[in-house]
């Protein structure tokens, strides 16, 4: 199941490469043919506003699931084991709470705009909102699954409450240590 999982989410990132070019791609056709045609694509800008919100919400899957959405990492880590299992825990159930109002948000918008039609493009909005569904009910799935691994592996907390370092930090520990290398020759 984890390898279904890793091709599943590695294509997930494909994907959103794939929509993010596309932005940039409709986007830099809209400017060129604005600037030399003094007329663009009507289109353009609706589809490149709805791949951004598709890339938003499915993103926000990804970070779940590599769990690098911002959290308190630093005073995760200072807990007690039996503490932090706890902490994490009600942490993972707040964000299930959350992605059911979410969800529900979803739903509610998504029936009420089956008819509506976007301006440019004549896509159902139904669409557009749907995508809240998608993420609220897969967030709320991996924050079950953690829990889950929480109960039953709980050595496993260390691993799911990473330290996330910033690259600022990387590259002065890298300093600091290139630093001291010189210092002992």
């Amino acid at each position: 199941m984890s390898k279904f999982n890793d091709r599943l989410f590695k294509g997930i990132d494909y994907l959103l490469g794939i929509m993010l070019a596309l932005i940039v791609l409709f986007v830099f056709l809209n400017v060129v043919l604005r600037t030399v045609f003094n007329s663009g694509l009507t289109w353009s800008e609706e589809i490149a506003r709805y791949l951004f919100v598709y890339i938003t919400y499915i993103g926000a899957i990804g970070a779940m699931r590599s769990n690098v959405h911002l959290g308190m990492d630093s005073v995760m880590h200072k807990l007690p084991k039996g503490l932090k299992r706890i902490t994490y825990i009600f942490a993972q159930g707040i964000i299930i709470i959350i992605m059911a109002m979410l969800t529900h948000g979803a739903y509610t918008m998504t029936l009420q705009s089956v008819e509506a039609r976007a301006a440019a493009t004549g896509i159902p909005l139904s669409i557009i909102y749907g995508v809240g569904m998608l993420t609220g009910i897969c967030i709320a799935i991996i924050c079950i699954s953690n829990i889950i691994k929480v109960m039953k592996e709980p050595e496993s907390i260390d691993k799911l409450i990473t330290l996330h370092e910033s690259d600022e930090d990387d590259v002065l520990e890298k300093m600091k240590n290139e630093d001291e290398d010189k210092e002992k020759k």
